[in-house]
């Protein structure tokens, strides 16, 4: 009777704690700024208190495990030393289970997973309640007695600026691999609708398009996806990729069951949400365009993963786009050159010393000077030239233009 008790005993505690790593993987990965299915929207909202709950019955689980396989193993006549090293290794086990693959499979299928286990959750939400409610007590009194330093926006942006320029200065790092460290910032501080292409911009097809039509536009907009809408532009109904055109252009019929049957499903997200979680979702999901949609729940963009890496690495140029030269030698004397160009061909060309112990681009430079993204045309005076920015798309400077000044009109920025 002993030994059937104590097998039921592991059993269940195994069972409990792969459940509840499960549901505390899936509830962990749900993404707080994209809207829930209204089915687990409420245990979003409760989620640190329910992750507080589903930790708990997980150590309850874990251990009631290991004595289970103690009791069954003393049943077995075991000794002590085999007793003990038994129930390390059944705890281990049952440790690596349900922290590993049930985590990852919560994970992997947080929706899908929190939906059936939300009556398991909320059970341990129920029965748990008291002891959730202890810990935050205990938190509240520890965080008056001990209060976290606060941080505000101007000392996080100095600790991110002296971490970069630290990073610079001990790995030697070359001008290119500066634009990159540049970059890396730029986007951790990031948000989608800076850099996404605004609606305006957007090349999208209606869905009461004919079949001529679609071919045609896509044919002259040279995008491999573009947004699919019905009516209007705030109404994306999907995505069509060019490559799923591509047998019946080629056989030179529609698609069986029309072009639209080839869209394929969009994605949204809230033009607020960061550029960097905005990559790695692209990484993890495999996908390479995002609908954005504003706080009306209109379309505001598209961003693509190729926006996200420009962002990082500078413009990417395909087979399509005209390659500028770096520099060019404008009437006037004036001297219009490309962003990416370094303070030290600069100087070189210039015959002043532009360069900067923390700068290394002409546009890193214009940053500096404006503290701010800056739009095409807005201009200031250094070493006697007047800077013009050229042009700027989003927050990027692309082109740059210098042109020699009086030295009675200079003032210096």
């Amino acid at each position: 009777m002993v030994t059937f008790l104590a097998a039921v005993l592991a059993t269940l505690a195994a069972l409990l704690a792969a459940v509840c790593a499960a549901a505390d993987g899936a509830l962990l990965s749900l993404d707080p700024d994209e809207a829930a299915p209204p089915e687990i929207q409420g245990l979003r909202d409760r989620r640190e208190r329910i992750h507080r709950a589903l930790a708990f019955a997980r150590v309850i689980g874990q251990l009631g495990g290991g004595i289970g396989a103690a009791l069954l193993l003393l049943k077995a006549g075991s000794t002590a030393t085999g007793v003990f090293l038994g129930a390390v290794a059944a705890a281990v086990v049952l440790v690596g289970v349900s922290e590993s693959i049930a985590r990852s499979v919560g994970d992997t299928r947080a929706i899908g997973t929190l939906i059936r286990l939300k009556p398991v959750v909320g059970l341990l939400e129920g029965v748990l309640a008291p002891i959730v409610a202890l810990g935050e007590f205990l938190d509240r009194g520890l965080n008056s007695l001990l209060p976290p330093p606060e941080v505000d926006e101007e000392d996080r942006e100095a600790m991110a600026e002296q971490f970069k320029q630290v990073v610079a200065a001990e790995a030697e790092v070359s001008a290119d691999e500066q634009v990159l460290l540049n970059g890396v910032f730029r986007l951790a501080q990031a948000e989608v609708h800076e850099i996404m292409v605004p609606r305006i911009d957007m090349v999208a097809i209606d869905q009461a398009a004919t079949w001529q039509e679609v071919v045609e536009r896509v044919r002259t907009a040279e995008h491999s996806r573009l947004p699919v809408f019905a009516r209007s532009i705030d109404n994306v109904v999907g995505v069509l990729y060019a490559k799923d055109l591509l047998p019946a252009v080629l056989a030179g019929v529609e698609p069986p069951g029309g072009w639209t049957a080839l869209v394929r499903t969009a994605v949204f997200i809230p033009r607020a949400k960061s550029a960097d979680r905005q990559l790695r979702d692209f990484q993890s999901t495999r996908t390479h365009l995002a609908v954005v949609v504003d706080e009306f729940g209109g379309t505001a963009g598209i961003i693509t993963i190729e926006d996200v890496l420009e962002e990082i690495v500078g413009d990417i140029r395909d087979e399509y786009d005209v390659e500028e030269p770096p520099i060019e030698h404008l009437d006037g004397g004036r001297l219009r050159v490309s962003a990416r160009l370094t303070l030290n061909e600069l100087s070189d060309l210039l015959r002043h010393d532009f360069e900067r112990d923390d700068i290394s681009t002409v546009g890193g430079l214009v940053y500096e000077q404006f503290g701010r993204a800056p739009k095409a045309g807005e201009s200031f005076v250094l070493a006697g030239y007047r800077v013009v920015v050229d042009r700027a798309e989003r927050r990027r400077v692309q082109r740059v233009v210098f042109e020699r000044i009086h030295s009675g009109s200079e003032h210096a920025a």
